[in-house]
């Protein structure tokens, strides 16, 4: 017989939505008899249970299964607390077992009516088999387990045990299990996929559902007991989607002084269009800015949309605030030809910005003809110069060397883009001394409205024959028009510190003082403040102004990393004598007078040494400012392969192959900033030197980019676990170590400046700098992805400065821009381009997507688009062409490819370009790849490794033993498993996905890869996978095995310098665990 009893009646209100378009408020219980019936229904297996009412307490007796159902259906992210006790007073009915709830229910068959069987089910605990929903049985099995599992709502687990919904995660010991007569605080959460159960402040369950489920019913579970339930309380808010406010911030400090900045910004699929409407605002000021889209979702909207401004000085952060109520086509005013920040005039370009005007001739030799400051012109014939040194053999046979002086010659000028606030010029063009045109060049100018500065982004082309021509000089030059005295000019430069040397071209100093009006000149001199004509002074001092020595050159030289001096001379035909030396240059270089004058900065410039910043013909009306990007004191630039013979893959990990260790088709990006500017002594100097010499970069914050997915699945830093902690702490570690090896070792210059090693050799204290393929990295398994990874979750500007010269370098220096290998790059070796192996792995789009996405740099879109169509290289230059030759492998396709590296790679390729353009012919490429994988009989495991391809129609075939089984590790750790995740967001292909569930379920390769187990664990809701992930990361001969890194200091005389070392140390196993811990700590922490 059923009995309710009641105390007391407590009354509470429901306030969460069935349907909700803004946040849900709390939700109080309401146990009392009065309100109970209207919020609560019963479903129980004996009709003689009972209900007990004890104020806002609820007590119920269970003789068999009995789940306590909220009325309310409960959509989106769902928190929900209450407070539960088992009783065990000796009484008939007690029993110290299942304290159990079911949260986000539903009947698959009747989804918005869980009330609609429950008849059927009838509390019987199998047949909630029939609903999806999260179960925590706390205290379960008479007290012995407590278990969460995921039900998915198929019946056929209610007679079939064995297809029942795995245990997720169980605890068996006593402190996870039922204390008699204790009330326990339970939270259950399903946040943005993130599901938890946590009691009395512990979480026992901390769960990321790749299918979330976002609507249901609460349950209160129990069976055989008497429990008791209060303080029921829950909140449903949106599942998280595009907020309308976007925080962005600085990475690294902030400028104090306006700054033109261009940033991009990714968005959830359906939320933003291409015309949808923003505002930005910084320090209560509401910012002109343009906006465009960077890429799109397979529906049209933007997934990734740039940003341009002038961020105002001293800005910390700027709100970015998206305009929902006016999105969609919006059907404008055309621009008024006279607000356009350009005209053309005849063969020129005029860009104004306000300040600043330019004018750049769309042909000749310079890339800009003049800057004009406030109507005084600051700067004049920008132009591009090479020297050279050319070998050749004389007719005795001798090697003789002749010199050759180069100039650029435009042959292209075109505005790139141009909107309210940023006009892009693209120049490109050749060096010619007349005969010869050669060295490819492309830059970039960057106009900003309202702002004084230019940003310059240059990129040199290497087409020459490294046998023979060696660069001496390679240099921007730019021509300053110079007016007041002498006396009145200041040349300037700075140090990395924030140290100015200044001085004046005409010191005026010497045995005599020269005064006016009790003033000493020179301290208003070098004060930069205006000294009158020499006419204002008596005869003696017009005669000191006469004889004092004036100077006419200036250098400041960095030939290494270490040291730069700092010269000057009195003509051209005059010995250079040294003032000084110190450390390293910040890159900034100054000439001018108190009329007007130029700042100019090479960025990165002690990183890329030889580089030097000269200043010639001060004493002149027009001064020369040169900055050297390759030194004309250092040694030629030698671009030969380092050794006249290969050394043997077994021997050395190389893999030198006859005439593919080229340079020819590589590149170099370098940025430049200008700035007009007049001499107002060293603090003025020094805060200039600050704006200019660091790439200042806004960007969103970690936790937004992390909520987007931006770049696939990746986790914030976990601190909430010991376990959790020493795994942080080794991410932190390795890259404090790898900023170590980079000074210690010195990974700077020109050409390796951005790239790391491979491997260490602790017998010699020093990475295998001279062992074939043990040298430089050039992107082996995916060591930019580890650093990019890294930013994103820390935000840190520091590993922002790591992966931004690695994307620069690797997307330059090891890929091939045009020629015979356009389109691939090379594989790791002593020099960048040494190895034979040119593949799309090391090009790929995949590793500048970052760096592009972020940025918004035109250069890396560049590079991307190029890669576009790297397929069709596989006509000529198989990949496979020497590991399985086609007489022992053979294929009717026209080329051939392994899945991984390779089609994952192009899968990439093809992926960028389809999201940049929209252009489905790329998405249609991927499909067509995927759906030929999954029709081969072992589908991604299909062996021996080389498959049959076609590139006209990305069909993938296979002619051999279909028995054969291959397990090649390079398929997913050369950035194929993170290029995967994303495509899988872009392209629902269910074939395609169970494949590669089963790739990530069964590889068995022998490279050890945990995150592949925990894809399967996630997507597949397996716990048994998910234990194998971690026990795979865990076991002591993985490499990053979880403990303090082993690292200790080699001093002298092992070595020249202290050296921090870790004799085990392998980039291949640092970037491979760390991307396995990074992306484990987000699916199925533990």
């Amino acid at each position: 017989m059923r009995r309710t009893i009641h105390t007391s009646v407590i009354l509470a209100v429901c306030l969460c939505a069935s349907a909700f378009g803004a946040f849900a408020q709390e939700t109080l219980s309401s146990f009392g008899k009065q309100y109970f019936k209207k919020y609560w229904m019963i479903e129980s297996e004996s009709p003689a249970y009972e209900v007990r009412h004890m104020g806002d307490t609820l007590e119920i007796v269970a003789p068999k299964g009995l789940t306590l159902w909220h009325k309310e259906q409960m959509k989106g992210n769902v928190v929900i607390e209450y407070d539960a006790c088992v009783m065990d007073e000796g009484r008939p009915e007690d029993r110290l077992s299942d304290l159990n709830c079911f949260w986000m229910a539903s009947d698959p068959k009747h989804p918005g009516n869980l009330k609609k069987r429950m008849a059927w089910r009838s509390g019987v605990f199998a047949n909630s088999y029939s609903l999806q929903l999260y179960y925590v049985g706390f205290g379960g099995n008479h007290n012995t387990t407590t278990r969460f599992r995921r039900y998915d709502g198929d019946e056929v687990a209610i007679a079939e045990k064995e297809k029942r919904p795995a245990i997720l995660k169980e605890y068996t010991d006593e402190a996870h299990l039922l204390k008699p007569n204790q009330w326990y605080h339970i939270r259950l959460e399903s946040v943005n996929g993130r599901v938890t159960y946590t009691i009395n402040g512990e979480r026992l369950v901390d769960f990321r559902d790749a299918r979330p489920l976002t609507e249901g019913w609460f349950g209160f579970r129990t069976t055989q007991s008497r429990t008791r339930i209060a303080n029921f309380r829950y909140s449903c808010t949106p599942v998280e989607g595009q907020p309308r406010h976007i925080a962005l911030h600085w990475i690294g400090d902030t400028p104090q002084t306006d700054t033109p900045n261009t940033w991009g910004v990714p968005f959830e699929q359906g939320s933003v269009q291409p015309h949808t409407l923003f505002s930005l605002t910084a320090k209560d000021s509401t910012l002109a800015h343009d906006f465009w889209p960077l890429a799109y979702w397979p529906d049209g909207s933007v997934k990734w949309g740039a940003f341009a401004t002038v961020v105002p000085g001293g800005a910390d952060s700027v709100a970015l605030k998206i305009d929902f109520k006016r999105s969609g086509v919006q059907k404008g005013k055309k621009k008024k030809s006279e607000d356009s920040p350009f005209i053309i005039n005849n063969s020129q370009f005029i860009i104004t910005t306000g300040p600043l005007t330019a004018h750049i001739n769309r042909e000749g030799g310079s890339l800009f003809d003049s800057l004009v400051y406030k109507g005084t012109k600051v700067a004049g014939k920008a132009r591009l110069i090479c020297q050279t040194r050319e070998k050749f053999f004389s007719n005795g046979g001798e090697k003789t060397f002749r010199q050759g002086s180069f100039e650029s010659l435009v042959k292209s000028c075109d505005i790139e883009r141009s909107d309210r606030v940023r006009t892009v010029v693209k120049v490109e063009g050749v060096h010619t001394d007349g005969r010869r045109e050669w060295l490819p060049f492309v830059v970039r100018l960057y106009f900003y409205q309202g702002s004084e500065q230019v940003k310059m982004v240059h990129t040199l082309l290497y087409d020459g024959d490294a046998e023979k021509d060696f660069i001496s000089a390679l240099g921007v030059c730019f021509d300053v028009p110079l007016r007041d005295e002498v006396y009145n000019r200041h040349v300037a430069f700075t140090n990395i510190d924030g140290g100015v040397w200044s001085e004046p071209v005409q010191p005026l100093v010497g045995r005599r003082m020269l005064s006016l009006d009790r003033q000493d000149m020179q301290q208003v001199q070098m004060r930069g403040e205006r000294v009158l004509s020499p006419e204002s002074f008596n005869r003696q001092g017009q005669t000191l102004i006469r004889e004092w020595a004036a100077w006419d050159g200036y250098r400041l030289s960095q030939l290494t990393a270490d040291a730069f001096s700092v010269r000057k001379r009195a003509t051209d035909d005059s010995p250079w004598i040294g003032t000084l030396s110190d450390h390293r240059g910040s890159g900034l270089a100054f000439i001018g007078d108190t009329q007007g004058g130029l700042a100019a900065c090479l960025q990165e410039f002690w990183q890329s040494y030889p580089s030097t910043l000269e200043i010639n013909g001060a004493r002149s009306s027009v001064a020369t400012m040169t900055l050297w990007l390759w030194s004309p004191e250092a040694d030629v630039m030698d671009l030969r392969h380092y050794d006249k013979v290969a050394h043997g893959l077994n021997s050395s990990y190389e893999d030198v192959q006859e005439g593919l260790s080229t340079p020819y088709g590589i590149g170099r990006t370098s940025t430049l900033m200008l700035a007009p500017y007049i001499y107002k002594g060293k603090e003025e100097m020094s805060r200039l030197s600050a704006t200019l010499t660091t790439e200042h970069q806004m960007a969103c914050t970690p936790d937004y980019l992390h909520a987007r997915r931006a770049f696939g699945v990746w986790s914030l830093p976990k601190y909430d676990t010991p376990l959790a902690k020493q795994i942080e702490k080794r991410l932190d570690d390795y890259i404090h170590y790898y900023q170590q090896a980079i000074e210690g070792h010195k990974w700077y210059g020109f050409w390796d400046y951005g790239d790391v090693m491979h491997a260490y050799d602790p017998a010699r204290h020093s990475w295998r700098y001279d062992v074939g393929g043990f040298a430089w990295d050039n992107t082996e398994l995916a060591s930019n992805m580890w650093l990019w990874y890294m930013y994103l979750r820390t935000g840190r500007a520091d590993i922002w400065q790591m992966a931004k010269a690695m994307s620069r370098h690797t997307s330059e220096v090891d890929v091939y821009h045009f020629g015979p290998n356009a389109g691939l790059g090379s594989r790791h070796n002593v020099s960048h381009w040494g190895c034979g192996a040119k593949e799309a792995r090391v090009s790929q789009a995949a590793w500048n997507r970052f760096f592009y996405y972020l940025t918004g740099d035109e250069r890396t879109g560049d590079l991307m688009t190029e890669v576009k169509d790297a397929e069709q290289k596989l006509y000529t230059l198989d990949p496979m062409r020497l590991a399985q030759p086609r007489s022992k492998y053979p294929s009717s396709a026209p080329a051939r490819l392994r899945i991984g590296p390779d089609w994952l790679a192009y899968a990439g390729n093809w992926m960028t370009q389809w999201e940049r353009t929209g252009d489905t012919k790329y998405r249609d490429m991927i499909v067509t790849g995927m759906k030929s994988i999954c029709q081969m009989p072992k589908r991604i495991f299909q062996g021996p490794g080389v498959l049959g391809f076609d590139p006209a129609t990305g069909v993938i075939s296979y002619e051999g033993d279909t028995t054969i089984r291959n397990n090649n590790h390079l398929l997913s750790l050369m950035g194929g498993f993170e290029i995967v995740n994303e495509m899988n967001e872009m392209i629902h292909l269910p074939e395609w996905k169970d494949a590669w569930q089963e790739y990530t379920l069964n590889y068995s390769g022998g490279f050890t890869i945990p995150r592949l187990k925990a894809y399967a664990a996630y997507h597949g809701a397996d716990p048994v996978a998910g234990e194998d992930a971690w026990r795979l990361f865990l076991r002591r001969d993985y490499p990053g095995v979880v403990s303090d890194l082993h690292t200790y200091t080699v001093e002298a005389p092992q070595v020249l310098s202290p050296l921090l070392e870790n004799p085990g140390i392998s980039t291949n196993a640092v970037a491979t665990w760390s991307l396995d811990a990074i992306y484990l700590q987000e699916v199925w922490p533990k």
